[in-house]
């Protein structure tokens, strides 16, 4: 990656912690920020039986899922390659554990037995995952799995929510986490040589185009969901501010599958 690249990426990883940060300060360490959130556990009905592909998430899986991650990467794209996503997919999961269990606190607004559940586990995993497969790919191949991931990420999102797993804020968290880990990887990067290349412009138009399309669907989703958010706040609906709440996350998780394409050039 050349220093325009790495300059991108730095771009991203500040982004990233900016939106990670601003979150855990509004709807974590507030007292408005979690009346919000309240309203949107309120409106959502506790759900123990996890579906597709909450259900994935376990400590086997991640294990499985990480070691394939990392023989493909090293089958395509080098050892260096793999070697890296692996490293970054745990220090981001690792973080998520280290932040949402001893590092950071939910402040007590009339609760005090609340406990933080900032960042979620298993959006980081999800996330991480998402990002380290479409690092392990070649152009040409990287549009149509962000594609899949994006549909999985807001699958994901919908269901932290509607199960009253999660608040939104620990979701949002949890892909912010995932963005600054990479992007930190991109600037950090070390040279390596792919061993196999997609050449010719059909390749990267085909990344190019699946990328504008997550990107104007992402921000189209984000928009939408906070223009819900806003009515739904102004007529005090929870119904629906859970709803714009899922809208925006799931447009947010399609922008992190394009922040993957991006920074694992």
């Amino acid at each position: 990656m050349n220093a325009v690249g790495r300059g991108k990426a730095l771009v991203y990883a500040i982004f990233a912690l900016l939106v990670g940060a601003g979150s855990y300060l509004f709807a974590v360490r507030s007292g408005t920020g979690q009346s919000a959130e309240n309203s949107v556990l309120h409106a959502s009905d506790y759900n123990p039986d996890a579906g597709f592909p909450l259900v994935l998430v376990t400590p086997q899986n991640l294990v499985i899922a990480l070691v394939a991650i990392g023989i493909v990467a090293w089958i395509l794209r080098g050892f260096v390659r793999a070697v890296w996503i692996l490293l970054f997919s745990t220090i981001a999961i690792v973080a998520s554990q280290l932040l949402k269990q001893h590092w950071l606190e939910r402040a007590s607004f009339g609760d005090l037995d609340a406990i933080n559940t900032f960042p979620s586990g298993h959006m980081t995993v999800l996330a991480v995952l998402a990002t380290g497969m479409i690092w392990a790919l070649p152009a040409g191949f990287r549009g149509a799995v962000a594609v899949m991931s994006a549909v999985l990420l807001a699958i994901a999102s919908w269901q932290l929510l509607a199960y009253s797993w999660h608040r939104p804020s620990d979701v949002l968290g949890g892909q912010a986490l995932c963005v600054l880990a990479f992007a930190l990887a991109a600037v950090l990067r070390p040279p390596f040589r792919a061993r196999v290349r997609i050449p010719g412009a059909f390749a990267s138009g085909l990344d190019r185009f699946l990328g504008a399309v997550l990107t104007l669907t992402g921000s189209a989703l984000i928009i939408g969901g906070l223009v819900v958010v806003a009515i739904a706040n102004a007529q005090s609906i929870d119904s629906l501010l859970l709803g714009g709440a899922q809208l925006a996350l799931c447009g947010s998780g399609t922008l992190v599958a394009r922040a993957a394409m991006t920074l694992g050039r």
